[in-house]
């Protein structure tokens, strides 16, 4: 392709391209590509400049001026393409925006959650037309384009990101955020729906909840960690829609557990107000642009009750979790991310993971008292005993439950290896210096050995073995009846560094 030229002659003056003209030509020629466009030279008294329009987006026309700025410092002129096409572009489509502080960093707002499908389609539109006019691709600044509703203004209030590559390379959000090189037609309406309820639940509350789809909240509670709240007694309530993805309750977590619990007395714009054990106290929306993750915050205000003097410190104090002490004197519970149902789901998932390894296990391991050896260890179990209560050299003992019993395990061990290796560490780094034994049964679900203090047991934990070094010393346990009474339903399974050795449990009857 080449370039189309056309000298007005009422305009200009002259009637061919002169040596201006061609350096206007070199400049766009090595800015942007192989394009084709109509350049007019324009004169206004001792002024000049070029009227440039791209014969792929002739709406879009811009000015090419002399002189060298921040974003064309390699070129002695400059034009206003990308703004053309960035800017321009959002008006031509209908699009709401308002220009960043920084670059050519853009807000793209959006009415409500039911008008997100209409602007995804516009932005694509927006997005794919400044990829393809190459105005953005020797930029010395960032261009990042940031969606969200109209209604939240402050400038901290997240949105979906969209980044236009530059000379300079930027990160955008690995949830809600995705360079325009990268973009899929048709995903960004649901990614956009995605946010806005992520958003909406996290750090807001809700205006539009009611109209979200079934399908956009089920994909928002595949990402979120669930809470829950244990009171005294050790009842448990569950709040669904709460994540735990920040260090701190956030503002839209604390409104949504307070408004499961009924609690909830006013709602305002940037705040609500809850009422329980005869407390009242207001949450705050805090914005502060000074904050590392950008995010919004919360504050709490005693409006009325009695606050004793620790919680008062800490409902004031600047930094700490102000919300979930507040939530903890307004329903006597103590609040905690996840929720037993994704607890139980992630340990049914490392259960299936490693259900693989421990039938090989299994399949390996030695007989009750025959030794097996790994890479720098012989390990072999000499004996087993259960006890319904457990006692050691004192009068302090524990007793066992309805379902599992205490059982001591003995264990002779040689260290083969060149180096020592604590033996049972009570924190393991999963090293080789360290021996670390577990309890498995044939479905993958681990036991593993405890500390008892106080007790005055004989055992081996964290026991430092010298190399060529042998050991016999006893580990305890909590094992379920059922299992400890059969054969082969158990074995003891154990680790140096990446090395295994295993060996099945003698039954106890």
């Amino acid at each position: 392709m080449g370039f189309v030229w056309v000298c007005l002659i009422g305009l200009s003056g002259c009637s061919m391209p002169g040596g201006e003209n061609r350096e206007v030509k070199e400049y766009l020629e090595s800015r942007y590509e192989s394009q084709e466009f109509e350049i007019t030279k324009i004169e206004d008294g001792e002024s000049v400049s070029y009227r440039v329009v791209p014969a792929d987006f002739p709406e879009a026309a811009f000015t090419v001026e002399e002189g060298k700025i921040e974003e064309s410092q390699d070129w002695n002129y400059h034009d206003d393409y990308a703004a053309c096409m960035l800017y321009g572009g959002a008006e031509r489509l209908g699009l709401a925006y308002e220009r960043g502080e920084s670059g050519y960093d853009v807000f793209i707002t959006y009415e409500n959650y039911l008008s997100i499908d209409e602007t995804a389609e516009k932005l694509e539109q927006l997005v794919s037309d400044c990829l393809e006019s190459h105005a953005f691709d020797s930029l010395r600044c960032s261009c990042l384009i940031t969606i969200k509703p109209g209604y939240e203004s402050n400038p901290v209030f997240p949105g979906y990101s969209i980044r236009i590559k530059t000379r300079y390379t930027y990160t955008v959000d690995k949830v809600f955020g995705i360079m325009a090189s990268k973009m899929i037609p048709g995903q960004l309406k649901e990614d956009l729906r995605f946010c806005h309820i992520y958003n909406a639940y996290q750090y807001a509350i809700p205006r539009d909840s009611a109209v979200f789809s079934q399908n956009d909240i089920d994909r928002y509670l595949e990402i979120c960690s669930g809470a829950m709240g244990k009171d005294k007694d050790g009842n448990i309530s569950v709040y669904e829609l709460v994540d735990g993805a920040e260090s701190e309750l956030s503002f839209g977590g604390a409104y949504q557990i307070l408004l499961s619990e009924g609690l909830v007395t006013e709602e305002k714009e940037d705040s609500f107000i809850a009422s329980g054990n005869g407390i009242t106290i207001e949450f705050f929306r805090t914005f502060d642009v000074s904050t590392s993750n950008k995010k919004p915050g919360v504050s709490c205000e005693i409006l009325s009750g009695e606050v004793d003097e620790d919680d008062r410190e800490e409902l004031d104090r600047e930094y700490g979790d102000q919300a979930r002490c507040a939530i903890r004197l307004l329903t006597d519970k103590k609040i905690e991310f996840s929720t037993p149902e994704k607890i139980a789901s992630a340990a049914e998932e490392e259960r299936l993971a490693r259900l693989p390894l421990v039938q090989d296990a299994f399949s390996q391991a030695a007989a009750p008292g025959q030794m097996t050896s790994g890479a720098g260890m012989e390990v072999t179990v000499t004996g087993m005993e259960t006890y319904e209560r457990l006692q050691g050299s004192n009068s302090s003992y524990v007793d066992s439950g309805a379902d599992t019993i205490w059982t001591r395990i003995s264990i002779r061990i040689k260290n083969t290896g060149s180096t020592e290796m604590y033996l049972f560490p009570l924190r393991s780094h999963g090293s080789e210096s360290e021996l670390v034994g577990v309890i498995a049964d044939e479905e993958a679900n681990l036991y593993r050995p405890t500390d008892i203090i106080n007790l005055g047991l004989e055992n081996i934990y964290s026991y430092q073995l010298q190399a060529g070094d042998t050991v016999e010393g006893n580990i305890y346990i909590k094992l379920p009846r059922e299992l400890v009474a059969k054969e082969d339903a158990l074995v003891l399974w154990m680790f140096r560094g990446e090395d295994t050795v295993s060996s099945l449990l003698p039954a106890v009857k």
